[in-house]
């Protein structure tokens, strides 16, 4: 969608106006002087580049990577690890369907007890608000305020017909996630005509605009509310195994307009009090889950003592949901880490999310926790996870900068020019070329990898896994997915790559192909044995036979020891004696 083939970055295509070049018009905004800029949020004590470098070493060195130098850095997750993934992808694809989970089959087939749901909290709220209007409702008459449009809503020429900002916001927000209920109906392929086309770029346009523009205490307000305990961005349940005094909080993803609210708020803040920078609405409604989420902690706390264990898992925005919720735990000292034998935070398991913090390797040391604590499961071309972790173009790093102090000092798109970077351990899962095209850094083919650097030959692993990290968020591109039409539409790749379910397929598909290959081995193994028994059975007949009647059979056990096959004998541990007696008639003759 963006072609980066003039400086200014503000004229039209020949075709249509795509979102990104429309909203470059802001730079303007910039170059003609801001009266009062946005102050920004991200001071980390002047130690930007040191945010970014103790990161991932911001250098410009660039390694070339092609499929064989790629492959070298990936090592295949082990069987037993893979089940331990299809478990959480099951979890995590039932999270965008909690009112339809049948509790007695969670039990009886996953051994997991289901405990609630933000559904039933939901509920729950309700049923005091009504209480509570009820019992208000006989102490007078409202004063219709609501109607009434406040001064500072109002247009310096009197008109009282004007838009709040922050409306403007809960609208944009609306279109954002009407466009994304709708991706699988708008941009069919093959529709040679540009409305729809039109229409998401409006769309798009106004809600990026919107809110990347707007003023701090409109998008306080949004922060307000994503942080309210009263609703969730995103559904989530909870569920235990008692046999391992485990408690799963499962969080889906991007489906309501509380959800769209967190994603497009996504300038950075600081995390905690810390030198870490955050993406705003996912902390923020990080924070409202939080509260809802402590009673069932502490309650679990109090059943398991120190052996209380937690997972936190989810997909697309509720896997950083669950990484930010899991840390904030561990910050506020409220749940310790799980060192291995007790209770404690065990990893965070997220499919498919994006990136959501600035010095996020940092925090993890700074925590006294290792990489493997935070494990992200990436589609081999999702690209929710490339959002924020891409490179991006200089105009649009350009316009950021321009309508948003907070952008200016983000060490990450200052240094490595994306807006957030990875965590943790990266892993990588590809399906059946059936279903998706093999990506071009991987093995054809199905399988799930770790990205690691087993052989770092001198130079820095870490150094190496980031830019190899690099190199496959770049592969493709998230601009050049969203440029391809067939990309949209009920059986695009954004939707096909990105969807839950594909996720969950794609482990199962990989756990059953190396399921096959132990039986084949297996079968292999006995087909060996078995022929082995056979010539053995033979020479044991024959020995006996040889000893019997002398020099004649000996001949034959020559010539049998000729062809290779003496070791059959000691597989069939034939007593020593008889195997010297033999040996030393073979001799002689």
């Amino acid at each position: 969608l963006i072609e980066e083939e003039e400086e200014e970055g503000e004229k039209k295509q020949q075709e249509g106006y795509n979102w990104v070049s429309k909203i470059l018009r802001v730079n303007s905004i910039w170059t003609s002087g801001e009266k009062n800029p946005i102050p920004s949020a991200v001071d980390v004590n002047g130690e930007e580049s040191e945010l970014c470098a103790v990161d991932d070493d911001c250098g410009d060195e660039e390694i070339e990577f092609d499929r064989e130098s790629f492959s070298k850095l990936l090592r295949k997750v082990p069987l037993e690890e893979a089940r331990s993934y299809e478990k959480l992808s099951y979890l995590g694809y039932l999270a965008y369907s909690i009112s339809q989970i049948k509790t007695e089959s969670l039990l009886k087939h996953h051994g997991l007890r289901f405990i609630t749901s933000s559904l039933e909290k939901k509920q729950q709220q309700a049923s005091k608000s009504e209480t509570k209007e009820s019992s208000s409702s006989h102490g007078g008459s409202g004063s219709g305020s609501g109607d009434v449009v406040k001064p500072e809503e109002r247009n310096p020429d009197g008109n009282n017909h004007r838009i709040s900002v922050s409306i403007a916001y809960q609208i944009a927000a609306s279109a954002a996630s009407y466009l994304h209920s709708h991706t699988k109906t708008i941009l069919r392929f093959g529709d040679s005509s540009h409305g729809n086309d039109d229409m998401a770029s409006i769309i798009a346009t106004d809600s990026v605009t919107a809110v990347v523009a707007a003023k701090e205490e409109v998008k306080q307000a949004v922060a307000d509310d994503l942080n309210s305990t009263k609703s969730s961005p995103c559904d989530w349940f909870v569920c235990d195994d008692d046999r391992t005094a485990t408690r799963f909080f499962v969080i889906q993803g991007s489906e309501s307009l509380a959800s769209w609210q967190a994603n497009l708020l996504f300038e950075p803040v600081p995390f905690e009090g810390l030198d870490v920078l955050i993406h705003r609405g996912i902390y923020e409604a990080a924070k409202g889950m939080y509260e809802l989420m402590l009673p069932l902690i502490c309650s679990h706390l109090k059943r398991f003592g120190k052996g209380a264990k937690f997972r936190f898992t989810g997909h697309s925005l509720g896997g950083s949901l669950s990484l930010v919720i899991n840390l904030m735990l561990l910050v506020r000292g409220v749940v310790p880490q799980n060192s291995g034998g007790g209770g404690g935070l065990l990893p965070v398991i997220a499919f498919g999310s994006p990136s959501v913090m600035c010095g996020g390797d940092r925090l993890l040391r700074k925590l006294g926790l290792p990489r493997s604590h935070v494990r992200s499961v990436t589609m081999h071309r999702d690209i929710v996870p490339r959002a924020f972790s891409c490179s991006y173009p200089k105009h649009v790093a350009e316009f950021l900068k321009a309508v948003n102090g907070n952008f200016r000092t983000l060490p990450c798109l200052n240094h490595q020019k994306h807006l957030y970077g990875h965590m943790g351990e990266f892993l990588i899962l590809q399906p059946d070329s059936r279903i998706s095209p093999s990506h071009d850094l991987l093995p054809s083919g199905s399988g799930f990898y770790l990205l690691t650097c087993p052989e770092p030959e001198g130079s820095d692993p870490d150094k190496t896994i980031h830019v190899a990290r690099s190199a496959f968020m770049n592969s493709p591109h998230p601009l050049e997915i969203l440029s391809d039409r067939s990309a949209y539409g009920s059986g695009g790749t954004i939707h096909r790559d990105h969807d839950m379910i594909t996720y969950l397929k794609s482990v199962r598909n990989v756990i059953r192909k190396e399921l096959n290959r132990l039986r084949r081995e297996r079968r292999n193994r006995r087909a060996a044995w078995m022929v082995m028994r056979r010539k053995g059975g033979e020479l044991l007949s024959l020995s006996g036979v040889m000893i019997r009647s002398g020099g004649e059979n000996l001949k034959k056990l020559r010539k049998l020891v000729t062809s290779g096959n003496l070791h059959l004998i000691v597989v069939l541990l034939i007593p020593a004696k008889l195997l010297i007696l033999g040996m030393y008639n073979l001799v002689k003759f």
